[in-house]
């Protein structure tokens, strides 16, 4: 990941949780909906990109196991860690309250689906354009070891909270610095991962 990829990344990752949460009174449930969004809208054309070079290059039939197995248990990690921190969660309810929140007059779910596929779609496009094979599958293991990577950050999360209660605030501090760390440094881990 270059650097302007990694500030990109920056700004949505932390930034956008970051007001969500002090500005516009987001609950952690709500901020790991927004990550949710942003990491399906990853997933997506991650898949998209990756089934158009198919026929070029061939993946390791365990890397797209690992891929897919991590994604699934990260979905699950991230409601788990969600129920540990406030088990009486009603996470529809939560779901279609996060869509229709209103802060400047207009339900955000109007504004923050797009915008995440807006920008997914523009990153989609640029990197068909100027990606080679060799990028694409480069840039597919980094987000495999970032998915695992947040698997391993919601798990540990679960983990402290069975034996430690957090606030809130805390919790969503602890959550920044993991968003964080992995935006920084997981490209060092991505040369490890099965092609």
């Amino acid at each position: 990941m270059n650097r302007q990829e990694k500030i990109g990344s920056l700004i949505g990752d932390i930034g956008i949780p970051i007001l969500g949460f002090f500005f516009w009174n987001w609950n952690i449930y709500f901020i790991c909906l927004f990550f949710l969004l942003d990491q399906v809208s990853k997933e997506v054309s991650g898949m998209i990109r990756m089934q158009s070079i198919r026929e070029r290059v061939k993946l390791a039939p365990q890397a797209r196991i690992i891929h897919v197995v991590s994604f699934v248990l990260c979905l699950i990690a991230v409601h788990f860690y969600v129920y540990q921190l406030n088990p009486k969660m009603n996470f529809l309810k939560e779901i279609n309250d996060f869509f229709w929140f209103e802060d400047m007059g207009i339900a955000q779910g109007f504004i923050l689906i797009p915008l995440v596929l807006f920008s997914e779609r523009l990153r989609y496009k640029m990197n068909t354009k100027l990606f080679t094979d060799e990028m694409h599958i480069k840039h597919w293991r980094h987000h495999t070891v970032q998915v695992i990577a947040y698997l391993t950050l919601f798990l540990s999360l679960s983990i402290v909270l069975t034996f430690v209660q957090m606030s809130e605030t805390v919790s969503f501090l602890c959550l920044l610095t993991g968003f964080t760390a992995i935006t920084l440094f997981t490209d060092e881990l991505s040369p490890f991962f099965p092609r």
